[in-house]
């Protein structure tokens, strides 16, 4: 797709911050066959990269995370300028882009990964991960880190940094208390295989669609639920559309800061380190902006009936149905089995 330009008010003009070596390869590329964009700022000259992602202004991956990587490549020579809500087109397309070097860094999930190398959205896969311990231990795993690493090594892409998004949930206008409840629910799921997998695996219908028509299609009937975070549910005001959020915690979250090769054989080796540090300070300010707001706004919605918590779901009997039909449907089935002790 080709990249259009945001209006003054939306474009973001940050510097930079992730986690990992990688991503300092990812921070430097310009649009292929293009000239590096470079502004003098106070004299000195600096590079500037283009970060896109589909979350809302006020979502924490960019108030949180990215603004973090602001203040920490401050006077580093490079910065970044974000392109939030979708403004240059969704997960998918943004990842294209980043693999033809028309993009320097995409903000996207292992699901979207999948789509170029399946084992690398194992872990987006539904109830692999426990809660935010499992999802730093796990991270660290060498099924994860061996199928990034093989990512890397056939694709275009480099998923440089890894960071927490947020815990998903169901929202729907009746409650969803186990499998039962969703049998002929339509549920909203962004548009990548697993998604659907796992919703179908939970007993349910998925339907893709990006996150930008689903407050329309949820106001108009066309359907019944939508599964996200707490954080996004929040800054895309679905609380509004919906009656429920339905405690299903399917998916421990995660996100990749995605670059290419291009960006980082632009950079030097003191701005590589000046990035490496950036992206690990992003990656902890962004895991605790979105552990406190998901805590915070689920106290207010129970206080104030913003939308009802519905906190009697099962739990184990979504996770048994989902290790019971989700391994066949995937490539690494195996690898989820073993994770969960069920070899």
């Amino acid at each position: 797709m080709t990249a259009s330009t945001p209006t003054p008010r939306s474009r973001r003009h940050l510097p930079l911050i992730a986690g990992g070596t990688a991503l300092a390869m990812s921070l430097t590329a310009c649009t292929a066959g293009e000239q590096q964009e470079i502004t003098t700022v106070s004299g000195t000259e600096e590079t500037i990269l283009r970060v896109a992602h589909v979350y809302e202004e006020q979502h924490p991956v960019e108030t949180c995370g990215l603004a973090t990587v602001q203040d920490s490549l401050a006077g580093s020579g490079v910065s970044i300028e974000t392109y939030p809500s979708g403004q240059l087109g969704t997960e998918a397309e943004s990842l294209e882009q980043v693999a033809d070097g028309s993009l320097d860094v995409a903000i996207a999930g292992p699901s979207f990964l999948g789509a170029w190398h399946r084992p690398a959205e194992l872990l987006d896969g539904a109830y692999f991960l426990d809660d935010i311990e499992d999802f730093i231990d796990k991270s660290e795993d060498p099924a994860i880190t061996g199928s990034l690493t093989e990512l890397r090594e056939t694709t275009a892409l480099d998923p440089a940094s890894l960071w927490y998004y947020g815990t998903r949930h169901i929202t729907s206008n009746e409650p969803i208390n186990g499998p039962e409840d969703l049998a002929g629910v339509k549920v909203r799921t962004p548009d990548a295989q697993l998604y659907l997998d796992n919703i179908a695996a939970m007993g349910g219908t998925a339907t893709p669609m990006a996150l930008d028509e689903l407050y329309m299609a949820l106001q108009q009937g066309t359907l019944d639920a939508q599964e996200n975070p707490v954080p996004t549910i929040e800054s895309a005001n679905l609380f509004e559309v919906q009656e429920y959020i339905n405690l299903t915690g399917h998916i421990v979250q995660s996100v990749h800061l995605v670059t290419n090769d291009a960006v980082h054989d632009r950079l030097s080796e003191k701005q590589h380190a000046h990035l490496d540090a950036a992206m690990a300070d992003g990656a902890e300010a962004v895991r605790e902006c979105i552990q406190t707001q998901e805590a915070e706004t689920l106290e207010q919605w129970r206080a104030d009936g913003t939308i009802t918590v519905n906190d009697d779901v099962d739990r184990e009997a979504f996770a048994d149905r989902v290790r019971e039909h989700l391994p066949a449907q995937v490539s690494w089935g195996e690898l989820y089995l073993e994770a969960q002790g069920n070899p």
